[in-house]
């Protein structure tokens, strides 16, 4: 074997799934492209509109009379959207072309997390704020990460969350919750159903660790 030759085809495999990122970023780059032409001449199709699961199994563990508020969760300006983010590289961020959320990500998943609350059956009341609950508990959430990863072919989503003490202003606990699910495509539909997967993984975990401690 030559200095520097890669053994068993890892080269080609690595190469191809590089290929297989830049291909998608030209096709996302394009579509934003034609997407912009068509608005601006007064038509465009619509985009195709997505939501999120809730998880339907309560939590392993955990159950509190706490009282507990979700407020909207922080996030970058380019996850601040109800675009559908996708990493063509770990330094790029491109969207689905003609693909959106229900609603703005932080406020979908805000909902979400709240409802996932509300099913466990296990929490004394969760709500978000302007609803008049006399709080116990701040649960505060990062979108630290919620995009398709083109390179690797799934999604990946990254929460990372406090419990604040409401009546002291203490920080309970904090953790960051990483959950990853492969998709069986780069297409939209395919991309967003591997990322509504790792979504109700993360939720699920962060409903259990939250009322494990609360």
């Amino acid at each position: 074997m030559m200095a520097g030759q890669m053994p068993g085809g890892m080269g080609e495999a690595r190469c191809g799934r590089r290929g297989s990122a830049a291909r998608l970023f030209a096709a996302l780059s394009l579509a934003a492209l034609v997407s912009g032409c068509a608005a601006l001449g007064g038509g465009s199709t619509p985009p195709s509109i997505y939501d999120l699961t809730v998880p339907a199994t309560p939590p392993p563990a955990g159950s509190s009379t706490a009282q507990l508020l979700v407020p909207v969760p922080s996030a970058i300006e380019a996850l601040d959207t109800a675009r559908i983010a996708v990493n063509p590289s770990p330094m790029q961020i491109s969207y689905f072309p003609a693909a959106q959320w229900s609603d703005e990500l932080p406020r979908l998943l805000q909902a979400k997390l709240v409802r996932a609350f509300e099913n466990s059956g296990r929490a004394g009341a969760v709500g978000r704020p302007g609803e008049s609950l006399t709080i116990d508990f701040q649960i505060i959430v990062d979108i630290r990460n919620f995009a398709f990863d083109a390179a690797g072919d799934a999604a990946v989503v990254s929460l990372g969350v406090k419990i604040l003490d409401d009546r002291t202003g203490r920080v309970v606990a904090t953790r960051i919750f990483d959950t990853r699910s492969p998709s069986a495509s780069d297409t939209a539909e395919a991309g967003v159903a591997a990322l509504d997967r790792a979504a109700t993984d993360a939720i699920g975990q962060v409903i259990g660790w939250v009322l494990g401690r609360v």
